[in-house]
């Protein structure tokens, strides 16, 4: 695509996930300014390409961190879309990018994800959590589960209601 003046905006935002280019990204959001932030997350949440993945899938699977890290950035963005075929979190698709194509890359891509609220806990269709595909990496491992526990423990505590101040957690 040499011509940018063509491209859709669902285009521009496949081609930025594919290629790791967040200008694109701003482009697309700055045609947008105004639309309401609702708004703005909905065309974001709707993008896919050709084969159903969405953009977050699109960032996992080129390794695009700096267009994931634009992408959690836009509020109420959706974190955990699942892929047609395997329903893959965008988290299954990161931790297979550390295995079979950069673990330096993928650790961090799962660390930005985690702490951008992606769920680890999904499994896709085959019953499997993202830490179940996790081969010889202790520290995406740990990662996953200590997101785990961080949201099993967010659970329980939304789920105490009010017990709000026997919880640790009220330094803020």
């Amino acid at each position: 695509m040499a011509d940018d003046e063509g491209a859709s905006p669902r285009e521009l935002v496949v081609e930025a996930c594919r290629r790791d280019q967040p200008h694109l990204i701003e482009q697309v959001l700055d045609s947008m300014n105004e639309k309401s932030n609702e708004e703005v997350a909905q065309f974001f949440n709707q993008v896919t390409d050709a084969l159903g993945n969405h953009a977050l899938h699109i960032c996992a699977t080129y390794g695009s961190y700096d267009v994931m890290d634009a992408l959690f950035d836009i509020q109420y963005f959706e974190c955990d879309p699942l892929t047609r075929a395997d329903k893959d979190s965008p988290l299954h698709i990161a931790v297979r990018y550390a295995n079979e194509k950069d673990e330096e890359l993928g650790t961090e891509m799962v660390k930005m994800m985690c702490e951008a609220g992606c769920d680890p806990r999904v499994r896709n269709k085959h019953g499997q959590k993202p830490a179940d595909l996790v081969f010889n990496k202790p520290e995406i491992k740990q990662t996953l589960q200590q997101a785990e526990y961080i949201l099993a423990e967010g659970i329980q505590n939304d789920a105490d209601n009010g017990s709000e101040h026997d919880s640790a957690s009220d330094s803020e």
